[in-house]
């Protein structure tokens, strides 16, 4: 009952801002969906009645032109709304299913970063905060869709303080849901906006940085009027006032000056900190789809295609192999339902997707219309996708072309990070100790090398030192290539499928030998006791502890291992 009557209270409040002309929190179609909610909803009396008066007042807003919405005779359900128009098929279903797969990803990588937001001050959440409320306003002012430079956009809404009662910036789900809805903001911006989607970033710090201008934003104290007190102190000596009254005018105008002071360093001091903050808000933005962020759309085949744990199908009953699973699809009083290991799930029409865990991976299920989409995942920590990244960097540096150069340019990028670079030390003489060396020493070596550099160069872009160290080595084209790989390794967390090269494939291992095909060679997989060996007939296995890169004649096999678990993926000569 309390909930019913919180809920018409609010629907009073959004109707009074109404009349009065404002727009109410949540724009008009969050007082649309509560005024349908409340419709059917049993409410009693006094509720009900208060509910219609207010019904009336909203009804009596509408244009003329307008045909206002039919009187509620409550309790009675509103009609059903209308069926939703027919799902899109061909490209623009795919083009549907690759988003609501693109939000399931975004979504797992906003609730990390939500946790380490949540410590300290937790500016990056005020923000957003700020943000929401300002765009939601602007957005239904006259002369919105014109507005790109934001001449005249006005902030009417605060950056909240810390302790706002209004909101929990302590709770984990509100920090994600703030995330969510800046993100998804910034992925409707084309559509609010005529404006390319390669802007978006630039018009969102453009309004952000209108914000942090805004000396009102800040919820300090108003600026003193310093100027007035400066003339009265004038005005005092030039009439000749007793001296106490001098002195008394001059100590007023000393402590305000040292509290404006104060309030200037402050403010200071908080749009330092916030324009901080923005950085990391519009660094969210490389989560969006390419052309907006930099994260690949998802791999969606078309119907009937598809490969090794990724599929597109047109509803229909059967089982359907994806990786090591078999599936069933059945459909019962016209629901479908997607079986596995003897359960069956139903898919909702109107569900962006399913996720069903088996072991340490995840079956999505997303479905579009007639289409469902299928795809294997690795779980929640991913750990496996950490480690085909990290493999695809050590598949470069064990590369032997040029003498191992990628590996030599690497070494030669530590040193010079730390100041005691010197081309002789990496020259070509050093591939020769190498070429020695056993490829699991190498190997061990390598990722040492790579975790070390990475540690020395931090958030700075490897290009710059990478160029001149290159120079000097003679091996410009090699360091470009590097640095681009050093630039993905680090800008793609967390890795996804798409960012690997949609080519990860999984095996489930087993106390019975695996081959594994790579074009015309067959690699055996043996697993003894807590190693794996890979190898081909004839030759001496090489060990995989959690990371192996296979060197081919033409490329190499990436291969990782979590607990029972392999992941691996084919990579061509650089």
């Amino acid at each position: 009952m309390e909930h019913l009557a919180d809920l018409v209270d609010l629907y009073e409040y959004r109707v009074e801002d109404l009349v009065a002309g404002r727009v109410p929190k949540g724009g008009k179609k969050a007082l649309l969906q509560l005024r349908a909610f409340l419709a059917q909803s049993r409410l009693p009396g006094p509720l009900a009645k208060r509910f219609r008066q207010a019904d009336a007042r909203f009804r009596a807003l509408r244009p003329a032109s307008e045909t206002p919405p039919p009187p509620l005779d409550l309790p009675t359900l509103i009609p059903p709304e209308p069926a939703e128009p027919e799902a899109p098929q061909g490209a623009s279903a795919l083009r549907a299913i690759a988003l609501k797969v693109w939000r399931l990803h975004a979504g797992r990588e906003l609730k990390a970063r939500a946790k380490d937001l949540l410590s300290g001050r937790r500016e990056e959440l005020r923000l957003i905060h700020a943000f929401l409320q300002n765009y939601l306003v602007y957005r239904e002012k006259e002369g919105f869709k014109r507005d790109f430079n934001l001449s005249r956009f006005v902030p009417t809404h605060p950056i909240p303080s810390l302790s706002d009662s209004l909101m929990d910036l302590e709770d984990p789900k509100v920090a994600e849901a703030l995330l969510q809805e800046f993100l998804e903001t910034a992925l409707r911006l084309p559509q609010d906006l005529p404006l390319p989607p390669e802007e978006t970033r630039t018009y969102l710090r453009r309004f952000l940085n209108r914000i942090l201008e805004w000396e009102e934003a800040y919820g300090l104290p108003p600026k003193r009027d310093l100027l007035a007190l400066r003339r009265a102190l004038e005005e005092a000596r030039r009439l000749g006032a007793a001296t106490q009254e001098v002195a008394r005018l001059e100590e007023r105008l000393k402590r305000e000056a040292q509290e404006e002071r104060r309030r200037e360093l402050l403010l200071e001091e908080e749009r330092r900190r916030f324009r901080v903050a923005m950085e990391k808000v519009l660094g969210l933005l490389n989560l969006l789809p390419v052309p907006q962020g930099e994260t690949p759309w998802p791999q969606v085949p078309e119907p009937g295609k598809g490969e090794d744990g990724l599929l597109t199908l047109t509803l229909r009953p059967g089982r359907i192999p994806l990786g090591p699973l078999t599936l069933t699809l059945s459909q019962v009083e016209g629901i479908w339902h997607l079986g596995l290991a003897g359960q069956d799930h139903p898919l909702e029409a109107g569900e962006d997707a399913l996720v069903l865990t088996w072991e340490d991976l995840e079956v999505w299920a997303v479905r579009e219309g007639d289409l469902l989409h299928l795809r294997l995942e690795a779980r929640s920590g991913l750990r496996l996708y950490e480690l085909l990244s990290e493999g695809r960097v050590l598949a470069l540096l064990l590369n032997p072309s040029g003498d191992y150069a990628y590996l030599r340019l690497l070494r030669a990028l530590s040193a010079r990070l730390k100041g005691e670079f010197s081309p002789q030390a990496f020259g070509r003489e050093l591939a020769e100790k190498y070429r020695q060396a056993p490829l699991e020493a190498l190997q061990d070596f390598a990722r040492k090398a790579l975790e070390l550099a990475l540690k020395r160069l931090g958030p700075s872009d490897p290009e710059p030192l990478l160029r001149e160290v290159g120079q000097a080595l003679g091996l410009e084209g090699q360091a470009h290539t590097l640095a681009e790989a050093l630039r993905e390794y680090l800008g793609r967390r967390p890795p996804t499928r798409e960012t690997l090269g949609g080519e990860v494939r999984f095996l489930t291992l087993t106390p019975e030998p695996l081959a594994l095909k790579v074009g015309p060679i067959v690699l055996s997989l043996r697993l003894r006791e807590d190693a794996v060996y890979v190898g081909q007939a004839g030759e001496v296995p090489q060990r995989l502890k959690d990371l192996l890169v296979y060197r081919l004649p033409e490329g190499a096999v990436v291969l990782a291992r979590d607990g029972q678990r392999l992941a691996y993926l084919v990579m061509g000569t650089p």
